[in-house]
């Protein structure tokens, strides 16, 4: 059953900051490797909302949270003691996972930040193969999405700035 306060494909408006989406920290990094798939499928058209707007948006504020979010809403393993995903206390490991990739990204909860500060933290936070301290018993981990995902972001970024390096050094030449 979804949240009432949840909108499937859109930056929902309560309890937030205007025009920000709520994110776990856990979910900064699902959304790395985001293919499509999911527990529901209102969760995955959510999810799918979100990365499409994420993606479209980077100037979009993101209200970084260690509680269940804008993502969990959609969730069927979503009670109101928060994520029952592997039973009744899943919500404690799941609320620690979330304060451990904030503290590696440097944020805290109820900060907001933009989402391209989000993607900067974790490129120069992270490699793929952080994600297997992090999300040790995740479900999702052994088909290696995130780790694919974080990898093709660092890369992203080499690129750009090789070639920044190659523009500014063809302008100084003149």
């Amino acid at each position: 059953m979804r949240r009432k306060d949840v909108v499937v494909g859109t930056v929902p408006t309560q309890n937030r900051r205007q025009d920000a989406v709520r994110l776990r920290g856990h979910i900064l990094l699902c959304l790395q490797g985001f293919r499509g798939k999911g527990y529901s499928q209102d969760f995955v058209d959510n999810l799918a909302g979100i990365h499409r707007d994420l993606a479209e948006h980077p100037d979009r504020r993101v209200e970084v949270v260690d509680r269940a979010d804008d993502v969990c809403g959609a969730c069927p393993n979503l009670a109101l003691s928060g994520c029952t995903l592997n039973g009744k206390g899943s919500e404690a490991s799941i609320q620690a996972q979330d304060r451990h990739v904030l503290d590696l990204l440097r944020l805290r909860a109820g900060e907001s930040v933009q989402w391209g500060e989000v993607l900067d933290r974790i490129r120069t936070s992270l490699t793929g193969d952080s994600l297997a301290d992090i999300c040790g018993s995740c479900r999702w981990l052994p088909l290696g999405y995130c780790q694919e995902g974080i990898e093709r972001l660092r890369k992203e970024k080499a690129l750009s700035d090789q070639l920044v390096a190659h523009n500014e050094k063809l302008t100084a030449d003149g």
